[in-house]
């Protein structure tokens, strides 16, 4: 809407405030499925029939799209720059090629990686397909761009997601005889979960990612 208003430092906050909270949510839950996606599978799958193997399979596959989740809904932020400049065959044309990039590794690796060749495939297509995007939108003007803001914050997502990752890689093996049993494994992954975001919130909060006075401010809407 302010892009066709004509407001373009409007539409430049509104696209970095929209990237910066898909960050800030996107990036902690990929650090997860990619530290801990064995403890994830084992808890909610691993009983019966699904048995070691299985689990060690469907973990192998969760990690490697869960390393393509940020991608995949940024692509959602981007895409709006495009419509709203009615432009939607850049949009169809950038999916195009994701989809051969994605047809081809998955076709490609599949004789050497077997199953997991098919989430190489979609997670690369995904991060390709942004960068298609976030390409292109660039060319409409400097609403498209990252502001100083965005610029200053986004390392600070990274790293807080970063470093929550690697604790909950230690927490997972501490816990690991919690996740095994059969009567403690749901708390204990709950205490993994909460441990996790409230180690998440507290860095952000530390390293300035966020602030405490934007997170009151969006309770208070919220309310």
């Amino acid at each position: 809407r302010r892009l066709r208003a004509g407001d373009r430092g409007g539409a430049r906050d509104a696209i970095s405030r929209a990237t910066e909270f898909t960050l800030a949510l996107t990036l902690p839950a990929a650090a997860a499925l990619v530290a801990v996606p064995g403890a994830l599978v084992a808890v909610l799958f691993g009983r019966g029939a699904f048995g070691p193997d299985d689990v060690a399979a469907t973990a192998l596959a969760v990690a490697v799209y869960g390393a393509g989740l940020p991608a995949f809904v940024l692509q959602k932020v981007i895409q709006p720059v495009y419509f709203a400049r009615e432009d939607t065959a850049s949009p169809f044309r950038h999916a195009a090629w994701a989809m051969l990039v994605n047809a081809a590794l998955a076709i490609g690796l599949a004789p050497a990686l077997g199953f997991i060749a098919a989430a190489i495939g979609t997670t690369v297509a995904g991060w390709a397909n942004l960068f298609l995007l976030w390409r292109g939108a660039r060319a409409f003007g400097a609403e498209a761009r990252p502001d100083a803001r965005l610029r200053r914050r986004l390392p600070r997502i990274a790293l807080s997601a970063a470093v929550m990752g690697v604790v909950l890689i230690a927490l997972a093996e501490a816990l690991a005889d919690g996740l095994a049993a059969p009567g403690l494994r749901y708390g204990a992954l709950a205490l993994l979960v909460a441990a996790g975001a409230g180690l998440y919130a507290g860095l952000c909060l530390a390293t300035g990612a966020v602030s405490l006075a934007e997170v009151r401010s969006g309770f208070r809407r919220g309310g």
